[in-house]
């Protein structure tokens, strides 16, 4: 009793290093290259704290708000929080691996998996839903694997909070919610939704949600909405090849972790109470390939899959020196410590523009637009917006202060809107107007015309120059690696007809 006692004890404390680990590697990125698009967005979202909005529902607006409130709002700031949850998942990742019967060498190979994942580097640190949402995913399989090796339904009644609150952070848990019930009714584990307490839980996580679901019948679903425009602009270019191509390559060297053990889970007999895992991966990939969803979408149910393959490989491995299975599990991994930089940005932008192009890493070259770029674009989101507000402050300053309350700041996407109202306090901006994502819904119903700084990025200001007598170019956003390379800031003055009347039609044409 004492043996096994001091080898859980271990256990924990290993369990323990790695996520202190997980949140080391995030804390050494969190404050360079500055803040990112969708992070902007999400900031905007908590100063305008609603029950939905038109991308996410609320979660990351109420992270946002408290991380501004109580650390300030640099980019360490407002990271900090998403990289704790991270470092929680990776605990919760190793507390699977003890309770399945794992010992030091799965916890190992559990952690080091985690903790140097590409995948999960480059999501545990930024200010969006992923980070949560991966935390919500691994707590759903630590908790129905709790009552599966302990019995006591405590542990199923848990499920409705977890689970509530994962719908409040990303629609998406829907899919995990789908794959591990069908998962569970083709196993021996199907007894599991027989009991009144799932039924229980379901009804929490529906109170818990429903604040969200009144918001978006009141505002005529915008969900779908911004579903279909995803699918229109981005998911259409996904493929089936691709998505597997980056299941395999989205964790590095780890896939030598999870692949192996997915195999273990449908063939061993010591996982048998497991297998409804591998049924739910299985069934989670189908899914996600049958709605075009993109790689990022999957990565919540890769903790479980490593906890589970990590105990596996301990299993088939017992006879093996342990020396040699240590020194095995750091080869595996130690390539993907190549792959660092690449995730966060540890090194100067045009240090890791010449690293990506020695690493001949070409996929990850390739945003949305689907052309080749000299960085990756979540680094591209990361730049360029002080610049882009420092030219829009010069703008500003011209006009003559006693005009500046006719003066309406109007920027054509989230990302530019964002900045202006993060990075413009400090000149002394005012807020932004913009018809772009969720800043629809605070919009003014009419905006001051007198003078309209337009932040133009796609040429769209052309449709308003005709309306004005007066158009300056006051500057061009001109760093190389930022994505808003070559937004242009105009400032147009002198009108000579109201400019309401567009404005209120496009308002209304994009409003929820």
């Amino acid at each position: 009793m004492r043996s096994h006692n001091y080898q859980s004890s271990e256990s924990n404390f290993l369990i323990f290093l790695f996520a202190c680990l997980s949140l080391t590697l995030h804390l050494i990125g969190l404050n360079n290259y500055g803040i990112n698009r969708d992070e902007y967005l999400h900031i905007a979202l908590g100063n305008h704290l609603a029950f939905g909005y038109a991308e996410v529902p609320p979660f990351i607006a109420l992270v946002a708000r408290f991380s501004v409130s109580t650390f300030g709002d640099s980019a360490f700031a407002i990271r900090l929080i998403p990289a704790i949850f991270a470092a929680l998942t990776v605990l919760t990742a190793g507390l699977i691996v003890n309770e399945i019967g794992g010992r030091r060498l799965a916890v190992t190979l559990c952690g080091l998996a985690l903790c140097f994942s590409p995948g999960f580097l480059a999501t545990g640190y930024l200010l969006q839903p992923v980070a949560f949402d991966q935390f919500w995913w691994t707590m759903t399989f630590f908790l129905l694997i709790k009552y599966i090796y302990t019995g006591k339904t405590k542990y199923l009644l848990w499920l409705g909070p977890v689970v509530g609150l994962g719908l409040l952070t990303k629609y998406a848990i829907l899919f995990i919610i789908l794959s591990v019930t069908a998962g569970l009714l083709l196993t021996k584990q199907r007894n599991i939704l027989s009991k009144k307490q799932v039924y229980i839980a379901a009804f929490i996580a529906f109170l818990i949600f429903l604040p969200n679901l009144i918001w978006q019948y009141l505002h005529h679903w915008p969900v779908v909405t911004h579903m279909k425009e995803l699918t229109e602009t981005q998911l259409t270019h996904n493929t089936v090849g691709g998505f597997i191509k980056s299941q395999l390559i989205a964790q590095g060297t780890a896939f030598l972790i999870w692949l192996p053990g997915l195999f273990l889970v449908f063939s061993h007999h010591k996982l048998n109470r497991l297998r409804w895992i591998g049924f739910s991966y299985v069934l989670l990939i189908v899914t996600l390939i049958y709605f075009q969803g993109k790689d990022y979408y999957a990565f919540g149910i890769y903790p479980v899959l490593f906890a589970v393959s990590a105990y596996g490989i301990e299993l088939i491995t017992g006879r093996i020196n342990p020396a040699l299975k240590y020194a095995v599990a750091i080869l595996i991994i130690l390539p993907n410590l190549l792959l660092i930089p690449l995730v966060i940005p540890i090194l100067p932008v045009n240090t890791t523009a010449a690293y990506l192009k020695t690493m001949h890493l070409d996929d990850l070259l390739y945003w949305e637009d689907r052309q080749k770029h000299p960085i990756t674009q979540d680094y591209a989101d990361m730049i360029g917006w002080e610049e882009m507000t420092a030219i829009t402050a010069e703008a500003y300053q011209t006009i003559p202060e006693i005009h500046r309350k006719n003066t309406t700041i109007f920027a054509e996407n989230y990302g530019e809107a964002g900045a202006i109202d993060h990075l413009g306090k400090k000149y002394n901006l005012p807020a932004s107007v913009s018809l772009s994502s969720s800043f629809t819904l605070w919009a003014p119903e009419q905006i001051p015309y007198q003078y309209l700084i337009y932040i133009d990025d796609k040429g769209q200001v052309e449709k308003t120059k005709p309306a004005y007598t007066n158009a300056t170019l006051v500057g061009t956003v001109s760093n190389e690696y930022s994505r808003e390379n070559g937004t242009k800031i105009w400032l147009l003055s002198a009108p000579v007809k109201d400019v309401n009347p567009g404005y209120q039609s496009a308002l209304k044409a994009k409003r929820p």
